[in-house]
């Protein structure tokens, strides 16, 4: 067999790694609730905002969101709306967005806003070109996606101040969603995640799909912007659930950009268990929605998390990543849970510790939208996992790429993470056992005897044993550079 190089940081997020498993398993991790971040209550903002994507742009954290209402009376029928305007916000902490005053659109006679466009849109997906080859005046770029019409293209030197290409850049698909772009520096090619459907398979389809189609996610590739090649769906394994995911999220994991991950919005129309809608918060209003607009009050959304290594086959949970959470003013609703593209890193202020903030939206179509944050640890989506009675991972054969090891981890104090270099034959080598690590730690150094830049070049098999501990990433790199070595 073939030996894989390590890559400097590998996440535990699959069995990428794994040739032989006893009791561990591959943990998802709920993101924890924390104070909201951002609330849509200027008067060209509303109860439908929503589509917020955010990215780091030098010192701060740029977002970029639609600002909308669909005002209603107290029986949730219909007064006045109006589909979106598009508007920026940033932050330097992440943990709160303020409006960037952006000076380009005049609102009731005034330019003190922070909207970018003037033409109503559904959504439209903007991002930072990290391509060394852009030119700078496209360094930001707009994807634009109405229905049926295809992506049209923005371009801004500034992140303010787009102008529109006329070009098209996809044609065929439907993009009444997000649809998400980025450079991946590794593959030296532009990525692009859109909006499709396909007929509805599962045998019991018809029944809990009254619409007959689901919502799905295409892909296409390009080396210039300009050239694109349509991939077709992405894939989520054979006998995978055929949930229809309403926007996609995927992104290239920044700490370890070989993997991808995303967290799309899951829809499922709920108008089949209409004893129970009644039972859900404000149905008042609910109720006027569902006489006026049908699913606009009986459909739901929570949001899902996946992962790839390919970009195209990915490892999708069944269950819920963020749930709607307990019945209150503002969630259950179609339009809830919705998950902004991209995070943010924070600091976690009872240790210090870099973490990632998530946000997802609340209140959304009966009040104001409130983005609201969430935590995760750093690299922490999943784990590897083990209980007390513990388990056992053998590494295919790989090769070291450093010498120095770390780890992220997290045990109980009777609990404990080890790990043993063995030899392509899956004898353990002297010198290579890391002894009984426990802790809590984001980069723990895992102490050998050995010199681990020996083993360079050399096959090697990575045992891992672990009882009541999770397992989230490990790094192995040079201690020192290498002109400083000896």
């Amino acid at each position: 067999m073939a030996a894989e190089k390590l890559h400097a940081r590998e996440v535990f997020w699959d069995e990428w790694l794994t040739e032989e498993n006893d009791g561990v398993r591959v943990a998802m991790h709920e993101p924890r609730r924390e104070e909201p971040a951002f609330v849509c209550d200027r008067s060209w903002e509303g109860c439908v905002s929503g589509y917020f994507q955010i990215f780091r742009d030098g010192l701060l954290w740029r977002m970029y969101y639609r600002g909308a209402d669909d005002l209603r009376d107290t029986d949730g029928h219909k007064l006045r709306g109006n589909l979106g305007r598009f508007c920026c916000a940033e932050s330097a902490d992440g943990r709160t967005f303020t409006r960037t005053e952006a000076g380009v659109v005049p609102w009731n006679g005034s330019l003190c806003n922070n909207i970018l466009f003037s033409r109503e849109m559904d959504n439209i997906f903007i991002f930072r070109d990290t391509n060394p080859a852009c030119p700078p005046e496209e360094r930001y770029k707009g994807l634009c996606g109405e229905y049926r019409q295809g992506l049209m293209l923005y371009t801004s030197p500034d992140g303010i101040h787009f102008s529109e290409t006329g070009r098209r850049v996809i044609e065929k698909g439907h993009f009444d969603s997000l649809n998400t772009c980025f450079w991946n520096p590794l593959r030296g090619q532009y990525e692009l995640y859109y909006r499709s459907f396909h007929p509805v398979k599962d045998a019991d389809g018809p029944e809990r799909n009254v619409e007959g189609i689901v919502r799905d996610i295409l892909r296409a590739v390009s080396p210039d912007f300009g050239t694109w090649t349509e991939e077709g769906l992405i894939q989520y394994g054979e006998g995978a659930p055929d949930f229809q995911m309403y926007t996609n999220n995927v992104m290239l994991y920044p700490r370890a950009p070989h993997m991808y991950v995303g967290w799309p919005t899951r829809y499922m129309e709920r108008r089949m268990d209409a004893a129970t809608i009644p039972c859900l918060p404000d149905w008042e209003m609910r109720r006027g929605l569902i006489e006026e607009e049908g699913r606009g009050g009986t459909a739901m959304t929570d949001s899902v998390l996946m992962r790839s290594r390919d970009g195209v086959h990915f490892l999708r949970e069944n269950e819920s990543f963020l749930r709607p959470g307990p019945e209150r003013d503002g969630v259950w609703t179609y339009g809830s849970t919705y998950m902004s593209y991209g995070f943010t890193e924070t600091t976690d202020p009872l240790t210090g510790w870099p973490e990632i903030s998530l946000y997802a939206t609340e209140q959304y179509r009966y009040r104001p939208t409130v983005l609201r944050r969430y935590t995760l640890r750093q690299d922490g989506f999943w784990s590897w996992s083990a209980p007390w009675r513990g388990g056992r991972v053998l590494t295919k054969p790989i090769l070291l790429c450093g010498d120095a090891f770390s780890l992220n981890f997290s045990t109980s104090a009777q609990g404990y993470v080890r790990i043993r270099i063995c030899g392509e034959d899956g004898a353990p080598l002297p010198g290579f056992d890391s002894g009984y690590l426990f802790g809590d730690s984001l980069r723990r150094a895992v102490p050998f005897e050995g010199e681990l830049g020996g083993l360079a070049d050399t096959p090697v098999r990575l045992e891992f044993t672990l009882s009541d501990a999770d397992l989230y990433s490990m790094e192995c790199r040079d201690a020192l550079p290498k002109y400083l070595k000896a």
